[in-house]
């Protein structure tokens, strides 16, 4: 159980306060684990995403799909991580974090052999949503473990240091899937997956020790579904989560219906991966940021800077979908400020949403994650729905929508810091 307050939602003023101050009580550590292990495991999850949005054209052209098919590539992997993060989370606050992350490997690189082998859009969506069950373990048992061996300011700092490394994986994703599509068909791409899979398998057996120190003694349906509802109408909680999912649907969204841009401007798919690389290291730039200024600047005010950078890249990046002569350097530059908002709001959003929830890590880990890939889907949908696959400028009012959410839900977690130092 998260607070006193959480059971007593008729209690306004002091509810901000009350949480955080029953969450951040000294607790055990577990030895740190191998930075280089977290970001490879997490790489398994990220990987899936950007390899395969340089080759969407040639699997579209391969089985003769609509753009609406085969956009069901990336939301139906994003609602498998979305609803198995909510597993995962919980499975690993009862029997700890190696044999549930073990297996959720062990799903994702059969779902890449799987792909390798699809003879059918159905076949390849099945392998995607397979690849997405398994993956959902990566971004969820990593971020209980740094929650676990790290407190809750050293943990945004690991966080980011794991995904400012990890920038590497979009950067090898988009460029490895453009290149592999051009010249060994989009099954390559597959490949990659399942033998990446494989070794981060053998890489966790070998070298990853249990880190959860204090696992639950039973996990109960019913009690599990309290649980959620603690975190869930803990506003604390909730503000943390938000601004991270924002940030988060974001890049997922932009990185659908970019692709179809970039191609009518004329370009192929392997110099799309190229720029797309330049909003990883935007992101590298923004956990560089994290690492540096959290402990001094906190936080939530590193938050609300980075929302308040993504509403100008939105906004920039909208008027010049306007200009008739743009080029890809153009439409580059605003997604690599994205990848900078990035790197400030996903590591501290995500590390403060976990940390209000004290031996419930994993759980909170999952609803966070489950949070942000919901996003995605959210996003791609509504992009979908708008014609922004066809017409850039509506898509890009969808990424507009979520970053004024996002500054706002950033503001929100400054009331959050207040009530604390209250």
């Amino acid at each position: 159980m998260i607070c006193e307050t959480c059971r007593h939602p008729n209690l306004k003023t002091d509810s901000w306060s009350l949480n955080l101050q029953t969450t951040f009580a000294p607790r055990p550590l577990a030895r740190r684990p191998p930075l280089w292990l977290l970001v490879l495991v997490m790489g398994c999850g990220g990987l899936p995403i950007t390899i395969i949005s340089p080759t969407l054209q040639a699997i579209a052209a391969d089985f003769q799909a609509d753009n609406a098919l085969v956009q069901l590539l990336l939301s139906g992997y994003f609602s498998a991580v979305a609803l198995s993060q909510l597993v995962y989370g919980p499975l690993s606050d009862r029997y700890g974090r190696k044999v549930p992350l073990a297996l959720g490997l062990a799903l994702y690189a059969i779902g890449g052999v799987m792909g390798v082998l699809a003879m059918s859009m159905e076949w390849l969506l099945a392998a995607r949503v397979l690849q997405g069950l398994g993956g959902a373990a990566s971004p969820s048992i990593v971020r209980a473990i740094i929650n676990d061996a790290y407190e809750r300011s050293e943990a945004a700092a690991a966080f980011g240091a794991v995904t400012a490394v990890m920038a590497i994986v979009p950067i090898f994703g988009f460029v490895s899937g453009g290149w592999i599509s051009e010249v060994f068909g989009w099954r390559g791409a597959m490949l990659i997956i399942a033998v990446i899979g494989a070794v981060t398998l053998v890489m966790v057996g070998f070298f990853l020790q249990e880190t959860n120190l204090t696992p639950l003694e039973q996990l109960k349906t019913a009690k599990l579904a309290r649980e959620y509802r603690l975190l869930i109408v803990n506003p604390a909680f909730l503000t943390f989560a938000l601004v991270s999912s924002c940030s988060t649907g974001i890049f997922f969204s932009f990185i659908g219906f970019l692709p179809y841009e970039y191609a009518r401007l004329g370009v192929g798919m392997g110099e799309t991966g190229f720029w797309f690389v330049i909003t990883p290291l935007g992101y590298m730039l923004g956990n560089l940021g994290t690492r540096q200024f959290v402990h001094r600047v906190g936080l939530e005010r590193l938050i609300l800077i980075g929302s308040l950078i993504s509403l100008l890249a939105s906004s920039a990046l909208l008027g010049i979908s306007q200009f008739p002569d743009r080029t890809p350097l153009m439409i580059a530059i605003p997604c690599m400020v994205f990848g900078v908002s990035g790197g400030l709001v996903i590591p501290n959003g995500t590390m403060g949403a976990i940390a209000i929830a004290k031996q419930l890590g994993g759980s909170a880990s999952g609803i966070t994650g489950a949070m942000q890939m919901g996003f995605g889907v959210l996003g791609g949908s509504l992009v979908a729905a708008v014609g922004g696959y066809d017409h850039v400028a509506m898509g890009l009012l969808v990424l507009l929508g979520f970053a004024v959410v996002a500054v706002g839900a950033s503001l929100l977690t400054l009331r959050v810091k207040s009530a604390r130092a209250a």
